[in-house]
Protein backbone atom coordinates (compact mmCIF):
# COMPACT_ATOMS: atom_id res chain seq x y z
CA UNK A 1 0.00 0.00 0.00
CA UNK A 2 1.50 3.30 -1.09
CA UNK A 3 1.68 6.00 1.56
CA UNK A 4 1.22 9.64 0.64
CA UNK A 5 1.90 12.81 2.53
CA UNK A 6 1.02 16.45 2.27
CA UNK A 7 2.72 19.48 3.78
CA UNK A 8 0.79 21.69 6.14
CA UNK A 9 0.92 24.29 8.90
CA UNK A 10 0.11 23.30 12.47
CA UNK A 11 -2.09 25.83 14.29
CA UNK A 12 -1.71 28.49 11.54
CA UNK A 13 -4.05 30.92 13.34
CA UNK A 14 -2.58 30.57 16.82
CA UNK A 15 -0.35 33.13 18.52
CA UNK A 16 1.27 30.59 20.83
CA UNK A 17 2.81 33.10 23.23
CA UNK A 18 -0.57 34.74 23.80
CA UNK A 19 -2.60 31.53 24.04
CA UNK A 20 -3.31 30.85 27.72
CA UNK A 21 -3.03 27.06 27.49
CA UNK A 22 -0.14 26.74 25.03
CA UNK A 23 1.91 29.53 26.59
CA UNK A 24 1.53 27.85 29.97
CA UNK A 25 2.57 24.46 28.63
CA UNK A 26 5.54 25.86 26.70
CA UNK A 27 6.39 28.42 29.40
CA UNK A 28 6.53 31.29 26.93
CA UNK A 29 5.43 34.90 27.20
CA UNK A 30 4.54 37.42 24.52
CA UNK A 31 7.32 39.79 23.50
CA UNK A 32 7.33 42.66 21.00
CA UNK A 33 9.32 40.40 18.68
CA UNK A 34 6.88 37.48 18.93
CA UNK A 35 3.93 39.80 18.36
CA UNK A 36 5.57 41.24 15.26
CA UNK A 37 6.44 37.75 14.04
CA UNK A 38 2.77 36.75 14.31
CA UNK A 39 1.75 39.81 12.26
CA UNK A 40 4.24 39.06 9.48
CA UNK A 41 3.94 36.26 6.88
CA UNK A 42 4.12 32.86 8.56
CA UNK A 43 6.63 31.54 6.04
CA UNK A 44 9.33 34.15 6.73
CA UNK A 45 11.49 34.70 9.77
CA UNK A 46 11.19 38.04 11.52
CA UNK A 47 13.35 40.44 9.54
CA UNK A 48 13.22 44.14 10.42
CA UNK A 49 15.01 45.04 7.20
CA UNK A 50 12.27 43.37 5.14
CA UNK A 51 9.63 45.34 7.05
CA UNK A 52 11.53 48.58 6.46
CA UNK A 53 12.00 47.68 2.79
CA UNK A 54 8.26 47.18 2.41
CA UNK A 55 7.65 50.57 4.07
CA UNK A 56 9.99 52.24 1.59
CA UNK A 57 8.23 50.44 -1.26
CA UNK A 58 4.76 51.64 -0.31
CA UNK A 59 5.91 55.07 0.88
CA UNK A 60 6.39 56.25 -2.71
CA UNK A 61 2.98 57.76 -3.36
CA UNK A 62 3.07 60.51 -6.05
CA UNK A 63 1.26 62.89 -3.69
CA UNK A 64 1.62 62.99 0.09
CA UNK A 65 -1.10 63.58 2.64
CA UNK A 66 0.75 66.08 4.81
CA UNK A 67 -2.25 67.59 6.58
CA UNK A 68 -5.67 66.37 7.65
CA UNK A 69 -8.30 68.56 9.36
CA UNK A 70 -9.07 67.58 12.95
CA UNK A 71 -12.59 66.36 12.18
CA UNK A 72 -13.30 62.98 13.76
CA UNK A 73 -15.12 61.43 10.84
CA UNK A 74 -12.31 62.34 8.43
CA UNK A 75 -9.80 60.67 10.75
CA UNK A 76 -11.95 57.59 11.37
CA UNK A 77 -13.00 57.04 7.75
CA UNK A 78 -9.98 58.27 5.80
CA UNK A 79 -6.78 58.97 7.70
CA UNK A 80 -6.53 56.04 10.11
CA UNK A 81 -7.60 53.47 7.49
CA UNK A 82 -4.84 54.79 5.20
CA UNK A 83 -2.30 54.51 8.01
CA UNK A 84 -3.46 50.95 8.75
CA UNK A 85 -3.27 50.15 5.04
CA UNK A 86 0.36 51.25 4.98
CA UNK A 87 1.15 49.37 8.19
CA UNK A 88 -0.50 46.25 6.75
CA UNK A 89 1.76 46.44 3.71
CA UNK A 90 4.79 46.72 5.98
CA UNK A 91 3.99 43.37 7.62
CA UNK A 92 3.12 41.72 4.31
CA UNK A 93 -0.66 41.82 4.70
CA UNK A 94 -1.33 42.96 1.14
CA UNK A 95 -4.98 41.88 1.15
CA UNK A 96 -5.62 44.24 4.07
CA UNK A 97 -3.93 47.07 2.17
CA UNK A 98 -6.20 46.49 -0.81
CA UNK A 99 -9.30 46.09 1.35
CA UNK A 100 -8.65 49.24 3.39
CA UNK A 101 -7.86 51.22 0.23
CA UNK A 102 -11.25 50.10 -1.07
CA UNK A 103 -12.93 51.29 2.11
CA UNK A 104 -11.23 54.68 1.85
CA UNK A 105 -12.32 55.01 -1.79
CA UNK A 106 -15.93 54.35 -0.78
CA UNK A 107 -15.75 56.91 2.01
CA UNK A 108 -14.29 59.50 -0.38
CA UNK A 109 -17.29 59.17 -2.71
CA UNK A 110 -19.63 59.89 0.19
CA UNK A 111 -17.55 62.83 1.39
CA UNK A 112 -17.45 64.32 -2.11
CA UNK A 113 -21.22 63.99 -2.41
CA UNK A 114 -21.80 65.61 0.97
CA UNK A 115 -19.33 68.39 0.15
CA UNK A 116 -21.04 69.05 -3.20
CA UNK A 117 -24.39 69.98 -1.61
CA UNK A 118 -26.26 68.75 -4.71
CA UNK A 119 -29.46 70.52 -5.65
CA UNK A 120 -32.59 69.71 -7.62
CA UNK A 121 -34.78 72.52 -8.97
CA UNK A 122 -32.66 75.02 -7.00
CA UNK A 123 -33.35 73.23 -3.72
CA UNK A 124 -31.00 71.03 -1.67
CA UNK A 125 -31.41 67.40 -2.68
CA UNK A 126 -33.09 65.30 0.00
CA UNK A 127 -32.75 61.58 0.75
CA UNK A 128 -36.17 61.13 -0.84
CA UNK A 129 -34.93 62.86 -4.00
CA UNK A 130 -31.92 60.54 -4.06
CA UNK A 131 -34.13 57.46 -3.76
CA UNK A 132 -36.33 58.63 -6.63
CA UNK A 133 -33.37 59.55 -8.85
CA UNK A 134 -30.95 56.72 -8.06
CA UNK A 135 -33.19 54.04 -6.56
CA UNK A 136 -31.52 54.44 -3.15
CA UNK A 137 -29.81 56.90 -0.85
CA UNK A 138 -26.48 57.86 -2.39
CA UNK A 139 -24.71 56.38 0.62
CA UNK A 140 -26.36 52.99 0.09
CA UNK A 141 -25.55 52.73 -3.62
CA UNK A 142 -22.85 50.36 -4.80
CA UNK A 143 -19.43 51.92 -5.30
CA UNK A 144 -19.52 51.68 -9.10
CA UNK A 145 -22.87 53.48 -9.14
CA UNK A 146 -21.66 56.15 -6.69
CA UNK A 147 -18.68 56.92 -8.89
CA UNK A 148 -20.95 57.02 -11.94
CA UNK A 149 -23.21 59.57 -10.22
CA UNK A 150 -20.26 61.74 -9.20
CA UNK A 151 -18.96 61.61 -12.76
CA UNK A 152 -22.41 62.39 -14.18
CA UNK A 153 -22.62 65.49 -12.00
CA UNK A 154 -19.09 66.52 -13.07
CA UNK A 155 -17.91 66.34 -9.47
CA UNK A 156 -14.77 64.35 -10.29
CA UNK A 157 -12.12 64.60 -12.97
CA UNK A 158 -11.11 61.83 -15.37
CA UNK A 159 -7.95 61.33 -13.31
CA UNK A 160 -9.99 60.90 -10.14
CA UNK A 161 -12.27 58.47 -11.95
CA UNK A 162 -9.21 56.41 -12.89
CA UNK A 163 -8.11 56.25 -9.24
CA UNK A 164 -11.54 54.96 -8.24
CA UNK A 165 -11.47 52.35 -11.01
CA UNK A 166 -7.96 51.16 -10.14
CA UNK A 167 -9.05 50.44 -6.59
CA UNK A 168 -12.45 48.98 -7.45
CA UNK A 169 -11.21 46.56 -10.10
CA UNK A 170 -8.20 45.43 -8.08
CA UNK A 171 -10.29 44.93 -4.97
CA UNK A 172 -12.86 42.95 -6.96
CA UNK A 173 -10.21 40.56 -8.30
CA UNK A 174 -8.53 39.81 -5.00
CA UNK A 175 -11.50 39.90 -2.64
CA UNK A 176 -14.15 38.25 -4.81
CA UNK A 177 -12.44 35.84 -7.23
CA UNK A 178 -11.07 32.47 -6.11
CA UNK A 179 -9.13 32.19 -9.38
CA UNK A 180 -7.04 35.33 -8.74
CA UNK A 181 -3.41 34.39 -8.07
CA UNK A 182 -1.27 36.40 -5.65
CA UNK A 183 1.94 36.54 -7.66
CA UNK A 184 1.51 40.30 -8.26
CA UNK A 185 -0.43 41.20 -5.14
CA UNK A 186 2.32 43.36 -3.62
CA UNK A 187 2.50 45.59 -6.71
CA UNK A 188 -1.27 45.78 -6.93
CA UNK A 189 -1.52 46.68 -3.23
CA UNK A 190 0.93 49.56 -3.76
CA UNK A 191 -1.14 50.87 -6.68
CA UNK A 192 -4.33 50.69 -4.62
CA UNK A 193 -2.77 52.48 -1.66
CA UNK A 194 -1.31 55.22 -3.85
CA UNK A 195 -4.66 55.70 -5.58
CA UNK A 196 -6.45 55.91 -2.23
CA UNK A 197 -4.02 58.53 -0.92
CA UNK A 198 -4.50 60.55 -4.11
CA UNK A 199 -8.28 60.44 -3.67
CA UNK A 200 -8.06 61.72 -0.10
CA UNK A 201 -5.61 64.46 -1.05
CA UNK A 202 -7.85 65.55 -3.93
CA UNK A 203 -10.87 65.68 -1.62
CA UNK A 204 -9.08 67.63 1.09
CA UNK A 205 -6.99 69.85 -1.19
CA UNK A 206 -3.45 70.81 -0.27
CA UNK A 207 -2.48 73.72 -2.50
CA UNK A 208 0.21 76.13 -1.38
CA UNK A 209 -0.71 79.71 -2.26
CA UNK A 210 1.44 82.67 -1.25
CA UNK A 211 3.20 80.47 1.27
CA UNK A 212 -0.09 79.39 2.87
CA UNK A 213 -1.90 76.08 2.82
CA UNK A 214 -5.18 76.27 0.91
CA UNK A 215 -7.73 73.53 1.50
CA UNK A 216 -10.57 72.60 -0.83
CA UNK A 217 -13.18 75.39 -0.43
CA UNK A 218 -15.97 72.78 -0.43
CA UNK A 219 -14.24 71.01 2.43
CA UNK A 220 -14.13 74.26 4.40
CA UNK A 221 -17.90 74.61 3.96
CA UNK A 222 -18.28 71.01 5.13
CA UNK A 223 -16.09 71.67 8.18
CA UNK A 224 -18.03 74.85 8.95
CA UNK A 225 -21.27 72.84 8.96
CA UNK A 226 -19.60 70.38 11.36
CA UNK A 227 -18.50 73.20 13.66
CA UNK A 228 -14.81 72.61 12.94
CA UNK A 229 -14.12 75.83 11.05
CA UNK A 230 -15.05 79.46 11.70
CA UNK A 231 -14.31 81.71 8.70
CA UNK A 232 -14.59 84.94 10.72
CA UNK A 233 -12.05 83.74 13.28
CA UNK A 234 -9.65 82.45 10.63
CA UNK A 235 -9.69 85.78 8.83
CA UNK A 236 -8.73 87.78 11.93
Amino acid sequence: MNSQSISGWVNPLTFIEADEILSSLMKTRPTPESMLQFLCPADELLDIEKILARYREVNTEPVKLFLAPAEQRIWDKLVWPLRHAKASFMVGNYLATISLSGMVAEMVTMLLWEMALPEINDHPMTKDNEKKLFGSDFEKLGQERRVSVLSGYDLISHKTLQHFETIRLTRKRYLHLWSQDHDRIANDAVKCYHAAVSLVVEAIGQDIRDGKLALNPKLLVYLERKGQYNPSESDE
